[in-house]
């Protein structure tokens, strides 16, 4: 009776910790950008994007290097085509839903994320060029954002000194753009 109640507990130990498809489960996203493109390259295409780096991030003592066992997911994504300055400020809410809240929701140990539009092939070729926009929150600023319905305007204004995790970065050549305004304002 005691082997038989072994095999059961380890039988139910085996069963949690592997996915109903019998792979594993993880607590932190692939350290992998081949895997992030499978998950993610499929609800970026019709926005005219695709990931071009993504990887874990250890940002303990102020640093930042690529880790498995980083608690912050950074990713990249690039247009695929012709994208305006407008198409960049537009870009910035629907880029941050492919990824949000499902990162967080998916993947419990990951502590921060970000996503970048990076600059357009040809513009800018270098390995990791500087980002033209650049979204960067905590989980629970992430938590405090309805995701289904998030506009630009509510981004902005939830950026406020209060919140140290939270951070919208949009490079001068979109804020100057004549269609900055229009685009910040609608919702």
């Amino acid at each position: 009776m005691r082997v038989r109640t072994s095999i059961v507990v380890l039988l139910l130990f085996a069963g949690a910790a592997c996915g109903s498809d019998g792979t594993e489960e993880r607590s932190l996203p692939p350290n992998d950008f081949e895997q992030l493109a499978d998950i993610f390259d499929a609800e970026l295409e019709p926005l005219g994007l695709k990931l071009t780096r993504g990887a874990l991030i250890d940002t303990s003592n102020g640093r930042y290097r690529p880790s498995d066992t980083g608690r912050h997911l950074a990713v990249y994504v690039e247009p695929t085509g012709e994208y305006t300055t407008a198409e960049y400020a537009e870009g910035i809410v629907p880029s941050a839903q492919v990824f949000l809240p499902e990162v967080f929701e998916r993947w419990d140990e990951l502590e921060t994320f970000d996503v970048c539009q990076e600059p357009l092939p040809g513009v800018d070729d270098r390995k990791e060029p500087p980002p033209v926009t650049q979204l960067f929150l905590s989980r629970a600023e992430a938590r405090d954002l309805d995701w289904k319905t998030v506009t630009l305007a509510e981004l902005l204004a939830a950026e406020e000194p209060a919140r140290e995790s939270f951070t919208l970065y949009v490079a001068p050549e979109v804020t100057d753009d004549p269609s900055w305004p229009r685009i910040t304002r609608a919702g």
